[in-house]
């Protein structure tokens, strides 16, 4: 098989897989705060695109109830976060 035909599989493969990667918020006031922000859409699902947190570097989610972060591990470019009460 030719280098150029591997190579393109692999890229079109890689950017399909990119663009349905998934985000697991299970903290509803979590997700919402994200749809809030635009980061997500409803309803919720306990799910929010990783494309779309992925270049975040501010995070203002001050006051909105949050019990549970998990899923921040995606915000890969996060460098302030404010998540009071």
């Amino acid at each position: 098989m030719n280098i150029k035909v591997i190579l393109c599989v692999f890229c079109f493969l890689s950017l399909s897989y990119n663009s349905l990667s998934q985000t697991f918020v299970p903290d509803d006031n979590f997700e919402q705060a994200l749809i809030d922000l635009g980061y997500d859409s409803g309803p919720l699902d306990d799910m929010v695109p990783t494309a779309n947190i992925t270049a975040v570097t501010d995070l203002d989610i001050n006051t909105k109830n949050i019990a549970n972060l998990t899923g921040i591990e995606d915000f890969i470019n996060l460098q302030s976060l404010n998540c009071q009460d």
